[in-house]
């Protein structure tokens, strides 16, 4: 090989390396949005809860943990967290000593119900082992229910979706809400599209294995309702048109994953189907962080390789503030009490 061939080759290979090396680096600086901070510190979730009022906390991606003072819920429990390098190349499970972590920091000691959004492995894979050391049901779609058998959850544990119709779970009442997945997209050769030939999951999984053996299985949102407030959860970033119509909620949990990387019209379609239709008085934005990172330290926005966390936000926090709606960032295991 000649000296300008190697050099050619050298430069090629070199800026490949620092293309990737800008793909996986944060979308954004969470400490730029500090202003929009509300959360309380973490060692707050020990205090007592106010009669009324419902613990919220964040628990990354679309993990939402609510809790009464009687009895918690929670969203799809998504805590081992496998590197992007794992998750990709090899099978993954849960990490059983990290979600026992994440549980002991987060106070979940009295949780009767998971609701998976959908079934890929960053919203279901930990449910069927916490709802095993917890003894709650498992509350989702039939893929989500065939992971549960994949983790050896009795069927006395596990409830198939009903949508709009409504769970009774203490006093809170959870209507499930058919929706959308964020819209399709390719990663590293890898797409998160649903496969029309397959659209759920027909047997048990059992781990480990591939995150793409995680099919999503429909998607749905959740309307919680507690005495005379309301909560809406949206884990992906989509809508099904007129869905929300003549629904209301206080505050609404937003999911904003891909956000940043839509077209200027899906953003104002977006933001009219879910924030317009129901009103809010607060909007809190959830699956914005990078979740190849592990909860237990301080979470950082998606990777520029598949978000673009600042445009999601901007967008966000420019268009609530013209509508007089507070938009506020929860981090890691940070609480806000509601109500």
């Amino acid at each position: 090989m000649s000296i300008r061939g190697s050099q050619s080759g050298f430069f090629s290979l070199l800026t490949a390396v620092l293309l990737l090396q800008n793909c996986l680096t944060s979308s954004a600086n969470i400490q730029d949005y500090k202003e929009h901070f509300i959360g309380n510190d973490p060692k707050d979730l020990s205090s007592e809860i106010p009669k009324g009022k419902i613990r919220a906390v964040f628990l990354g991606t679309s993990s939402i943990l609510l809790d009464d003072g009687e009895t918690q819920i929670l969203t799809d429990g998504f805590f081992s967290r496998p590197s992007l390098f794992k998750t990709m190349f090899s099978k993954i499970s849960s990490d059983e000593q990290e979600i026992k972590y994440v549980m002991l920091l987060a106070g979940i000691k009295r949780l009767k119900g998971i609701l998976v959004c959908h079934s890929h492995y960053d919203h279901s894979m930990d449910s069927p082992y916490i709802a095993k050391e917890t003894g709650a049901k498992l509350y989702g779609s039939l893929s989500t229910i065939q992971i549960g058998k994949g983790g050896g959850l009795p069927e006395e544990q596990l409830v198939l979706f009903q949508p709009g119709k409504k769970i009774q779970i203490g006093k809170f009442k959870i209507t499930v809400l058919n929706s959308k997945h964020t819209p399709p997209f390719k990663i590293l050769g890898k797409t998160n599209a649903a496969d029309p030939n397959r659209p759920d999951l027909t047997e048990a999984l059992p781990q480990p294995a591939k995150a793409e053996d995680y099919i999503e299985g429909g998607t749905y949102d959740f309307l919680v309702e507690h005495g005379k407030h309301s909560i809406l959860i949206k884990g992906s970033t989509n809508y099904i048109e007129n869905a929300w119509e003549g629904l209301k909620a206080d505050v609404l949990f937003l999911g904003i994953a891909m956000l940043g990387k839509q077209e200027e019209e899906f953003k104002s379609k977006y933001y009219e189907e879910t924030v317009t239709k129901i009103s809010p008085k607060m909007v809190i934005p959830v699956h914005w962080d990078n979740f190849f990172k592990p909860l237990t330290q301080p979470l950082e926005p998606n990777l520029s390789l598949g978000d673009d966390v600042k445009t999601g936000m901007e967008f966000m926090i420019q268009k609530t503030s013209q509508d007089g709606i507070q938009f506020k960032i929860l981090r890691g295991f940070e609480s806000i009490l509601l109500f």
